[in-house]
């Protein structure tokens, strides 16, 4: 399976926003897959509304006043676990969303945070490998950034192991939702002026600050999690948390060390185990003094490099035996592994497999129970549905009558109407039913736009220019597919 990735990986080709002037970079924000970075159905597609607003925006530059919405954002919540543990994702205004871009990619103000970057990373014994890449083939930009996790940061990891003895490993506690929108001014200004000047609104910080707070009632904690423009925020206040570790460290006199961090995700290489917890500790008091903190649960102490560079579930899946002839035996066997590790990425990939082999299938045996089977897999394990949900189209096509097929859809949507907070799983459910029966009604507001509902995702009263407000037409998002029964579902790229 390392082979068949690593073949995958050499053909790709990235480049990081940094890399980018500001007109790039505005460019790359305003992208459809930047704006949603959620695993949505394909022929959901918000290009249309952000190219019709940012028109708006070059023709006469409107007065906004962001901070009179309320709830702002559309939340699409995805279910964790298969039961009660869930993520908000949000679809921030696009108005909003628009503004910012703009803000953010001004030539001086994008020149100051590209100055920003370059001092956070000035020390290279502290790695960030997470800055918001785009691919430059035809592959997605989600594929770039998975491209750069394996490379920099498990494959770097497996190398270090010959430079040093243990690995700790420590990830930030519900980060998104922790950042203080005030700690971005002082991650792009430093704390002292920002605190000084915190009413100054021609400082880019405070001005990402205001919008973070009108996005969400006027709150100063949490940042909405689902795109990639949020991702790059996250990265100026982790980044400037890296500067405050490097300066830390160097006053502990404490040299012999590499940390490779992921956003939120941290790998602490060292040879000597007191130095690891002394780095442990920096960290923590860093995060705090800008309110966040470390996930206990998920901090480890000094490990062997080799064994832990690798996931546990990984490990486990390259131990065990991955395939069978027999179709239901393999997806059996994918079903065991995601007992044990569920959400896995190795499940994902395991998963992918088992939908590339489907592809060149006109008929199975026992089509209903590999459905049974595959739909118990993205219960358990919701990060999995979309390829779950690329399987059961493609066996739901194989069902002898058009009866059969609305009566298993059926029992798919009583299953699955037992997870709570399954809005992003009602999407890719549509998806399956669709070609099938357009007419299967779904609560979702996204699904009611597929179905051809007037629905309004986004509360647009506070916007008072009337040509903006029109721009703002949830309609465009998601135009009714034309879909071919039993057509192969694609879904996102999965990690090695």
């Amino acid at each position: 399976m390392i082979t068949r990735v690593a073949k995958f990986k050499d053909k790709m080709r990235e480049t990081s926003v940094l890399d980018m002037r500001a007109n790039q970079a505005r460019t790359f924000f305003l992208k459809s897959e930047s704006y949603c970075s959620l695993d949505l159905p394909p022929y959901f597609d918000f290009g249309t509304i952000i190219k019709a607003i940012n028109k708006k925006f070059n023709d006469a530059p409107p007065a906004l006043r962001p901070e009179k919405s309320r709830g702002a954002n559309y939340i699409i919540y995805s279910n964790k676990d298969g039961r009660f543990a869930w993520r908000p994702f949000q679809l921030i205004h696009p108005v909003i969303y628009v503004d910012l871009v703009r803000r953010i990619t001004e030539p001086n103000a994008w020149a100051k945070i590209k100055e920003r970057f370059k001092k956070f990373g000035r020390d290279e014994k502290i790695r960030c490998l997470s800055i918001p890449q785009e691919s430059r083939t035809k592959q997605k930009d989600q594929a770039a950034q998975i491209y750069h996790w394996w490379q920099g940061i498990e494959q770097k990891s497996i190398e270090l192991a010959l430079d040093f003895n243990y690995m700790y490993h420590a990830d930030i506690s519900d980060c998104y939702a922790s950042i203080y929108t005030h700690s971005v001014a002082w991650a792009v200004h430093g704390k002292k002026k920002a605190k000084d000047k915190r009413r100054d609104k021609s400082m880019i910080g405070n001005v990402i600050d205001k919008r973070l707070q009108s996005m969400q009632d006027g709150q100063t904690n949490g940042i909405p999690q689902g795109s990639v423009l949020m991702d790059m925020i996250a990265e100026l206040i982790l980044g400037y948390a890296d500067l405050k570790v490097s300066k830390c460290l160097e006053k502990e006199k404490i040299t012999d060390f590499i940390i490779l961090r992921y956003r939120d995700d941290y790998r602490i290489f060292v040879n000597d185990s007191q130095a690891g917890e002394t780095i442990l500790k920096v960290l923590t008091e860093v995060l705090i003094g800008l309110g966040l903190r470390l996930n206990a649960s998920k901090t480890t102490n000094a490990l062997p490099i080799i064994e832990a560079a690798i996931k546990d579930d990984k490990r486990a899946w390259l131990r065990s035996r991955q395939r069978d002839k027999n179709l239901q035996k393999h997806l059996l066997l994918i079903h065991a592994h995601g007992i044990d590790y569920p959400n896995a990425g190795s499940l994902i990939v395991a998963l992918d497999e088992f939908h590339k082999r489907m592809r060149t299938r006109k008929k199975v045996q026992n089509p209903v129970q590999l459905i049974s089977i595959a739909i118990d897999i993205g219960y358990a394990s919701p990060r999995c549905f979309p390829v779950c949900a690329a399987i059961v189209s493609k066996l739901l096509s194989m069902l002898s009558t058009k009866g059969e097929k609305l009566d298993t859809l059926g029992r798919i949507r009583r299953r699955l109407a037992q997870l709570p907070n399954s809005g992003h799983l009602e999407a890719w459910l549509q998806r399956i039913s669709y070609p099938f029966d357009a007419t299967i009604p779904y609560t979702g507001k996204l699904c009611k736009l597929v179905a051809g509902d007037q629905v309004d995702l986004w509360d647009n009263q506070w916007i008072s220019d009337v040509n903006l407000r029109k721009a703002v037409d949830s309609s465009s998002i998601g135009k009714p597919p034309f879909f071919v029964p039993g057509a192969m579902l694609v879904p996102a790229p999965v990690q090695g």
